[in-house]
């Protein structure tokens, strides 16, 4: 009897801590997978910073990629601007010996649909030059449902009619064409209040303007001093 209550005594301590043992590698396993998270966890944080850094990085490039895009255009837009400047000047100095009196030296005329963008150049003896000013005139005649109409730019758009300087002046000015109205001939008219109050009347083929000829304007366009 004895027996049998000793070894029944001795298969429960044996289970017991046997369980404990048990127990106590579950414990241990659980501890080492909270430090495996716990190392995956900062591994993770870590790679997270490095791929952000690399897309700052990455940003930071692709401004600066577009910036110097932006630079290079711009320094070719002045390089263009500067050979066009250049280029008006040694025009302007080619034609001194022709510039006689106050006149239009050029006019160019850039079209985008119904809107256009019209430069004119006035120009006057450069040698012995006297500061000049006056006001300027533009009438634009054309064509709309086949009867001939003209339009007084400076009157219909307010434009600018004044000029003054001493070798030569830039007027650019910008306006629209009515529906249907197609433009023949741009007559420019100079008043001119400081040299003798005369007028310098010169008439323009609208198809060159346009064009851009390459022709001297001063030899193909009708021009009458009063």
């Amino acid at each position: 009897m004895f027996s049998l209550i000793g070894l029944a005594f001795l298969t429960f301590l044996i289970g017991r801590y046997s369980n404990l043992d048990v127990l106590n590698a579950f414990k241990g396993q659980k501890v080492t997978w909270d430090e495996v998270n716990q190392q995956l966890t900062a591994q993770n944080e870590a790679q997270l910073k490095s791929i952000s850094l690399l897309e700052t990085e990455l940003k930071v490039k692709d401004q600066a990629i577009k910036e110097l895009q932006q630079s290079l255009t711009k320094l070719s837009q002045e390089k263009a601007s500067i050979k066009a400047d250049l280029a008006f000047y040694e025009n302007l100095l080619s034609h001194k010996d022709g510039i006689k009196t106050l006149r239009v030296f050029d006019l160019q005329a850039d079209v985008v649909e119904d809107w256009v963008n019209l430069k004119v150049v006035l120009a006057q003896k450069l040698e012995k030059a006297q500061v000049i000013s006056g006001t300027l005139g533009l009438e634009l005649t054309g064509v709309k449902q086949n009867k001939g109409e003209v339009i007084n730019l400076i009157e219909q758009f307010k434009l600018d009619d004044d000029f003054e300087f001493k070798y030569f002046q830039i007027k650019k000015y910008t306006f629209s064409l009515p529906k249907g109205f197609n433009p023949t001939t741009l007559l420019v008219e100079l008043k001119s209040t400081t040299n003798r109050k005369k007028v310098i009347t010169e008439q323009f083929q609208w198809s060159e303007i346009v064009n851009n000829s390459p022709k001297n304007l001063a030899e193909d366009s009708t021009i009458n001093a009063n």
